[in-house]
């Protein structure tokens, strides 16, 4: 294996290599993936491949690293919103079109939550794991600015607060990603009405569901 050989090439050239792969692991898993489709479409010889990576495993783990890090870039500060809703749902605005920007990339990450393949399980869910600490931390700083924009009944418990809310809310996405993992197109095509929704149950979470 040779990644340095393969940093060596031109963009132009790792990109083709990269996207191809990408293109191919969003649609099947891991197992029904064929290098020899890969390697035909980039142009160049399976020999090569494996030269630069190895193994087929190794190329679908950069292909993978390579993915999620697309999916993860830091989008623009958002520095107008002043409103709770207006600064979430704001970003999530911005992490939605990240996706649909990149959706080769958000179809392989889709497809690589589902995929059932043993021999890339372990390493699998670690590279995903890492990626999904850094999503969290920066959600947990975006909600953290959102929750300055309200005023509570007991400002001592902030902590208590923003965690509380953190596990609210990622019970409410998680609800949504279950009900669209097979078809994440169509939760792009009902983000507006996923983010209403989104608004209902926050309210309950806000300003509570019982008579005084």
């Amino acid at each position: 294996m040779s990644i340095e050989a393969f940093e060596k090439l031109t963009e132009e050239k790792k990109n083709r290599i990269i996207s191809m792969g990408i293109k191919e692991f969003s649609k099947k898993c891991y197992k029904d993936v064929s290098t020899d489709t890969i390697t035909k479409e980039c142009g160049i010889s399976k020999g090569i491949l494996f030269h630069y990576f190895g193994s087929k495993k190794e190329y679908y783990f950069y292909c993978l690293n390579y993915a999620l890090c697309k999916l993860t870039a830091k989008t623009e500060r958002i520095e107008d919103a002043e409103d709770f809703y207006d600064i979430l749902f704001s970003s999530m605005d911005k992490k939605l079109s990240l996706c649909m920007a990149c959706s080769d990339e958000m179809h392989m990450v889709n497809m690589a939550s589902r995929d059932a393949s043993i021999e890339i399980a372990e390493r699998k869910m670690e590279i995903i794991q890492k990626y999904m600490m850094q999503v969290r931390l920066e959600s947990g700083m975006t909600l953290k600015k959102a929750l300055q924009t309200l005023k509570f009944k007991d400002s001592e418990n902030m902590e208590k607060t923003l965690e509380g809310l953190s596990i609210y809310i990622n019970a409410i996405l998680n609800k949504y990603l279950l009900q669209y993992q097979e078809t994440p197109d169509v939760f792009f095509e009902n983000s507006d009405k996923i983010k209403a929704e989104m608004k209902i149950y926050l309210d309950f979470m806000l300003f509570g569901i019982c008579k005084e």
